[in-house]
């Protein structure tokens, strides 16, 4: 009984989860909102090394704060298994700018406005791994986000 009240309780939660992937109104929430079934791995001063499943929803990882416009480059590496999964950058303004769609590997340089910006994954369903660096001048505080 305690079972089936806990799912059926949770059914909104991970509906409105699943629905954030395409949504830009719910991804430039400052809130997250996201279930992982396993999380391994943590983001550090500028870089983040995480392996994931079942992971739907938004997380924050990253606040940038810049004084003046730079350009920053954004490495990765991105696996995925099983799912949607991406990482975009949240500029001040609310703008989304994609970093990754997908399993891919490269770079990405991205034009800092001015504020502080988010870097968050963005999943529904999907199992991986993201590695990523971020390449920055040292007048930009990268501050991560656990």
């Amino acid at each position: 009984m305690v079972a089936i009240v806990t799912i059926i309780g949770c059914s909104p939660i991970v509906d409105y989860q699943n629905s954030i992937f395409n949504d830009e109104d719910k991804i430039v929430k400052d809130s997250d909102s996201h279930t992982y079934s396993v999380r391994q791995g943590k983001s550090k001063g500028n870089e983040t090394d995480i392996k994931f499943t079942s992971f739907s929803g938004t997380d924050t990882i990253f606040r940038i704060t810049s004084d003046t416009g730079s350009d920053i480059v954004f490495n990765f590496e991105s696996i995925v298994d099983k799912g949607d999964f991406k990482v975009v950058l949240i500029t001040p303004d609310n703008e989304i700018i994609e970093i990754v769609n997908g399993g891919k590997e490269g770079n990405e340089i991205v034009k800092l406005k001015e504020g502080t910006s988010r870097v968050k994954l963005v999943g529904r369903k999907s199992k991986g791994q993201i590695k990523m660096d971020i390449e920055a001048e040292e007048n930009i505080k990268i501050k991560t986000i656990d």
